[in-house]
């Protein structure tokens, strides 16, 4: 998956047609419903509503096709639907065709509109909470960086050591040291570093000193040393690296298993749970600031305050139920709020448009669930912090 920058989102943002269709679907990467084709079903099932929507405008059936032809064709891309993350959004429009892959589970949902909906994807735009992964054994040494969203290797291939062997390489050994190749390690194939009689203790020592000495060597890589690490490897490693470890913030939980066998997405999906309530502070904070100024003035639940200030600017902070969706129109010219408790013609998703703008403006704008939120909130199904 690809960043999404802001301008990107506004590229989006200012797209208008009078056919403009937004579908979002979960996907997903592996099992029966890859094999079963259940996501490519569950696209063609929206894309003969979109079709049935057009129809239903005087469009006729051939224009229909021809207009939806790019989403026909993507139902019909085998090695497509074999390579998914967790969701989809489908946009297009007259001339314009375009699909995200997102790392997280779409709601399912479509729509037929004057512009495109698109307060799905604007999790995508957050670049907060970045953090490390470091994966660790005696066989490599691997660091991952991203945040929430995504995760890439860092290349550090001819920074750290190659391994126990190439740290230690220069050690001079006593003279009794033996050195083999062990069958009885947690990690299959690696090294074993041990004194006369046998015990752990030497080898444990050893690793201590390779550790100290990868530790040295990502002390001078990892620049952003407020930023957490989670630390991957198995059980029995963790416990040397702490002892290693001088200056990296590392997570006071880690993933316990051997990393070399792992994708940086599958790390990424473990650390991510590690760090949870990591994620989580930025909007507990906001929650208690919503709290705070609930009945100032400064603070609503109300559409018709929250709409018009998303559009002007105004929002500092914007809380969503997920799944939410309020039908209707802002008027430029006083601010005023015209709803619909469904979608009329030349409506717009005054929730998504918010979601949207606030972004836009420079504010962030929370998907919460709604057991989520505190009372002040009064079951509100969005919320919105004014900066005036």
């Amino acid at each position: 998956m690809k960043t999404m920058r802001k301008k990107d989102l506004q590229a989006l943002a200012d797209f208008k047609g009078v056919n403009c269709v937004s579908i979002y679907i979960p996907t997903h990467k592996k099992g029966k419903e890859v094999n079963e084709g259940a996501d490519k079903i569950l696209l063609k099932n929206h894309y003969q509503q979109m079709r049935q929507l057009l129809k239903n405008k005087d469009i006729s059936e051939s224009e229909a096709n021809r207009y939806l032809e790019p989403i026909q064709k993507l139902t019909e891309d085998a090695d497509f639907w074999r390579h998914q993350e967790q969701g989809l959004a489908v946009f297009l429009g007259e001339n314009y065709f375009k699909y995200i892959k997102l790392p997280y589970a779409a709601q399912e949902f479509s729509t037929l509109s004057t512009s495109f909906h698109l307060d799905q994807i604007v999790p995508l735009l957050d670049d907060d909470h970045p953090f490390y992964i470091l994966a660790v054994s005696l066989n490599k040494i691997r660091l991952l960086e991203g945040n929430e969203q995504e995760i890439s290797e860092v290349d550090i291939q001819d920074l750290v050591p190659e391994g126990m062997d190439d740290a230690l390489s220069y050690y001079e050994f006593e003279k009794n040291l033996q050195y083999h190749s062990g069958a009885n390690r947690s990690e299959p194939g690696s090294p074993i570093y041990h004194g006369q009689g046998g015990d752990g203790g030497s080898e444990q020592t050893y690793i201590l000193e390779y550790f100290r000495r990868v530790n040295d060597v990502l002390d001078q890589i990892v620049l952003h040393k407020n930023r957490p690490v989670v630390l991957a490897g198995v059980d029995s490693l963790h416990a040397i690296y702490r002892e290693a470890n001088k200056s990296l913030k590392l997570a006071d939980e880690g993933i316990k298993l051997n990393p070399d066998r792992e994708s940086p997405t599958d790390l990424h999906q473990k650390a991510t749970e590690v760090l949870k309530d990591y994620f989580a502070e930025d909007k507990q904070s906001e929650m208690s600031r919503y709290a705070a100024l609930a009945g100032s003035g400064k603070a609503s639940y109300d559409i018709n305050e929250i709409a018009p200030a998303a559009v002007n600017g105004r929002i500092d902070a914007l809380f969503v139920v997920e799944g939410t969706h309020k039908w209707g129109s802002i008027n430029r010219e006083d601010n005023s709020v015209q709803l619909h408790d469904n979608q009329q013609d030349n409506d717009h998703d005054l929730v998504s448009k918010a979601a949207v703008e606030t972004v836009l403006h420079g504010g962030h704008t929370y998907v919460v669930k709604k057991e989520a939120l505190p009372e002040e909130f009064v079951d509100a199904e969005l919320a919105a912090i004014f900066r005036w």
